[in-house]
Protein backbone atom coordinates (compact mmCIF):
# COMPACT_ATOMS: atom_id res chain seq x y z
CA UNK A 1 0.00 0.00 0.00
CA UNK A 2 1.19 3.58 -0.53
CA UNK A 3 2.30 5.72 2.08
CA UNK A 4 0.21 8.98 3.05
CA UNK A 5 1.19 12.21 4.20
CA UNK A 6 0.26 11.32 7.84
CA UNK A 7 2.14 8.02 8.31
CA UNK A 8 -1.88 6.28 7.34
CA UNK A 9 -1.76 3.16 4.70
CA UNK A 10 -3.97 4.57 1.76
CA UNK A 11 -6.03 1.80 0.84
CA UNK A 12 -7.40 0.85 -2.62
CA UNK A 13 -10.68 -0.12 -3.49
CA UNK A 14 -11.04 -3.74 -5.08
CA UNK A 15 -12.07 -3.60 -8.69
CA UNK A 16 -15.50 -2.37 -9.20
CA UNK A 17 -15.99 -0.62 -5.53
CA UNK A 18 -15.10 3.02 -4.89
CA UNK A 19 -13.89 4.50 -1.85
CA UNK A 20 -16.57 6.45 0.27
CA UNK A 21 -16.13 9.45 2.25
CA UNK A 22 -19.65 11.05 4.20
CA UNK A 23 -19.65 14.00 5.96
CA UNK A 24 -23.50 15.09 7.13
CA UNK A 25 -24.58 18.47 8.36
CA UNK A 26 -27.62 18.26 10.26
CA UNK A 27 -30.16 20.95 10.37
CA UNK A 28 -28.62 22.03 13.85
CA UNK A 29 -25.26 22.83 11.91
CA UNK A 30 -23.38 19.16 13.46
CA UNK A 31 -21.14 18.15 11.04
CA UNK A 32 -21.20 13.98 10.77
CA UNK A 33 -18.14 12.10 9.70
CA UNK A 34 -18.23 8.68 8.76
CA UNK A 35 -15.26 6.35 8.55
CA UNK A 36 -14.35 5.53 4.52
CA UNK A 37 -16.53 2.91 2.89
CA UNK A 38 -15.67 0.23 0.08
CA UNK A 39 -19.07 0.11 -2.11
CA UNK A 40 -19.73 -1.01 -5.19
CA UNK A 41 -19.93 1.10 -7.74
CA UNK A 42 -24.00 0.47 -8.64
CA UNK A 43 -24.73 0.75 -5.35
CA UNK A 44 -22.85 4.13 -4.79
CA UNK A 45 -24.82 5.26 -8.12
CA UNK A 46 -28.55 4.50 -6.99
CA UNK A 47 -27.65 5.78 -3.55
CA UNK A 48 -26.35 8.93 -5.88
CA UNK A 49 -28.74 9.42 -7.82
CA UNK A 50 -31.75 8.36 -4.66
CA UNK A 51 -30.51 11.47 -2.95
CA UNK A 52 -30.40 13.79 -6.16
CA UNK A 53 -34.25 13.20 -6.26
CA UNK A 54 -35.15 13.97 -2.87
CA UNK A 55 -32.54 17.26 -2.50
CA UNK A 56 -34.08 20.18 -1.75
CA UNK A 57 -33.13 21.75 -5.38
CA UNK A 58 -34.34 19.17 -6.93
CA UNK A 59 -37.97 19.71 -4.78
CA UNK A 60 -37.23 23.34 -6.09
CA UNK A 61 -36.74 23.39 -9.44
CA UNK A 62 -39.82 20.60 -9.44
CA UNK A 63 -42.24 23.73 -8.21
CA UNK A 64 -40.76 26.07 -10.74
CA UNK A 65 -38.79 27.72 -8.38
CA UNK A 66 -34.78 28.97 -9.22
CA UNK A 67 -32.15 27.18 -7.45
CA UNK A 68 -29.40 28.57 -5.10
CA UNK A 69 -26.93 28.01 -7.31
CA UNK A 70 -28.51 29.91 -10.39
Amino acid sequence: MAERRFGRKARVPRPGYALVSVSARDANGFVHHYDDIEAPLGSLRESLAILHLHSAEMDAAHRGEASASS
